[in-house]
């Protein structure tokens, strides 16, 4: 049977290739990983060739397509029940689906007022807007502020350092994205947000995916890789 193929997005922008990729890393399925660089005029021809929504991830596997993260992640586990995308314990694992698909199908806000780029840093000295400007647009502040609820009160419940405690599972996969962009733009959370954003940054999957970003910054230039987005 042909190993599966799972196509990514551009490392440094690509903020659901993050959670793709994670999952079948979290899931322990090998596959083999081709890129599809983003903003390029021959982009949208190419995801749609390989995507029935033009969008990465997409995972190709067992003679099927799948084209999204969390359904990416929900097949893994059903594949074997035993890998580390969902907490073993039920009740546990039923919370991480709840904070995962909560990610998964909202704060559009935050992920457009502030857009993942793990390469650059803000505020740049170009006179572009400062952070607070852009924490200030439009249900970028709200968002932020669930998004402090729902990380301080799960690691009330199981201590941390990750959302359900020691184990890194989907569901901080999910949030790993979201937590650079606070890193990428300066912005300045609680201290026990601060200190949730430093350990989903430092976590194996995210410093291996950190330097993947930066090989891509080095491959296609720097000062292209600054401007998007």
């Amino acid at each position: 049977m042909p190993k599966p193929v799972l196509h990514l997005g551009s490392a440094w922008s690509s903020s659901w290739s993050v959670v793709g990729w994670m999952a079948c890393r979290l899931g322990g399925l090998e596959v083999e990983e081709r890129t599809i660089f983003l903003s390029r005029p021959d982009s949208p021809a190419k995801l749609k060739a390989i995507s029935p929504s033009g969008r990465v991830p997409a995972l190709h596997v067992e003679g099927m397509v799948l084209w999204d993260s969390l359904a990416i992640a929900e097949w893994l586990w059903e594949r074997d029940p035993s890998c580390a995308i969902w907490p073993q314990h039920a009740e546990r694992r039923a919370y991480a689906r709840c904070l995962a698909a909560e990610v998964h199908s909202h704060f559009d806000d935050v992920r457009n007022g502030l857009p993942m780029n793990l390469v650059k840093r803000w505020p740049l000295r170009d006179g572009l807007p400062s952070n607070v400007k852009l924490m200030n647009r439009p249900g970028v502040r709200a968002g932020t502020e669930r998004m402090e609820a729902m990380w301080r009160e799960a690691r009330r419940r199981y201590g941390g350092p990750y959302l359900l405690g020691e184990t890194f599972c989907f569901a901080d996969a999910v949030a790993a994205p979201m937590c650079s962009r606070y890193v990428t733009y300066g912005v300045e959370l609680a201290p026990d947000s601060m200190a949730f954003i430093a350990a989903q940054m430092e976590s194996p999957l995210m410093r291996e995916w950190r330097a993947r970003a930066e090989r891509q910054a080095d491959e296609v230039g720097r000062e292209i890789v600054l401007q998007y987005p």
